[in-house]
């Protein structure tokens, strides 16, 4: 059992990662892209968002639970307060991004003018940055989950 839940940790965080990394590509893509109008671009996050948010909070939830289960807490301490902690606080990060960022932007998006103002601006940057934080704290805990043991 313990090394299934470290397999499904090591797994969700990598995929979170990837999926994460997958998704700025094609945004920033699609956001300097001249075929789309200001009004397709809007569609276009409005629609990836939700997914981008939920994937995150199921990936790293999955990661956190198949590591606090898959790391011998007693055998390897710090590895376990390292995954636990970078993943927890990642969480909650998430949690903050999506009420206090995310909800407005969402709102902003999907506005019938299509008006991006210069609160769309700071949120976004403000997205940007927490974001980033995020993302290398879920790499740091994946480091952690995948970091060989020493066999005697």
């Amino acid at each position: 059992m313990q090394r299934l839940c470290l397999t499904i940790a090591r797994l969700s965080l990598s995929a979170w990662i990837g999926a994460a990394a997958l998704f700025v590509v094609t945004s920033i893509a699609e956001q300097r892209s001249t075929a789309f109008g200001s009004d397709v671009k809007n569609v276009l996050a409005a629609l990836r968002f939700p997914a981008y948010y939920g994937f995150g909070f199921v990936l790293v939830g999955l990661g956190l639970v198949g590591g606090m289960i898959g790391i011998d807490r007693r055998q390897h301490f710090r590895r376990w307060c390292v995954l636990i902690g970078c993943l927890y606080l990642a969480l909650l990060l998430m949690s903050i991004d999506y009420f206090t960022i995310y909800s407005p932007l969402y709102a902003i998006v999907t506005d019938p003018s299509g008006v991006r103002d210069a609160r769309f601006l700071q949120l976004h940057r403000w997205s940007e940055q927490v974001n980033t934080v995020d993302v290398t704290l879920c790499a740091t805990a994946a480091i952690a989950a995948c970091w060989p043991e020493k066999r005697p």
